[in-house]
């Protein structure tokens, strides 16, 4: 998924979302080329389900 498409999904900021990537508290994004970043939907789905309770281990 793109920044814009998790943002929407998610309804956070865009400050947010990387702050709580960096706290451990939000899915990691994935590399996908030079410059450009995306995260698995399966990862937001489960961040979704429980976002108190995620965590990166639990993540599939």
């Amino acid at each position: 998924m793109r920044e814009r498409d998790v943002l929407d999904a998610t309804s956070l900021s865009r400050t947010t979302l990387w702050r709580l990537m960096k706290t451990g508290h939000f899915p990691r994004s994935v590399r996908i080329s030079p410059g450009r970043v995306g995260w698995r939907e399966s990862a937001i789905i489960s961040w979704q389900e429980n976002p108190t309770e995620w965590s990166p281990t639990k993540a599939v």
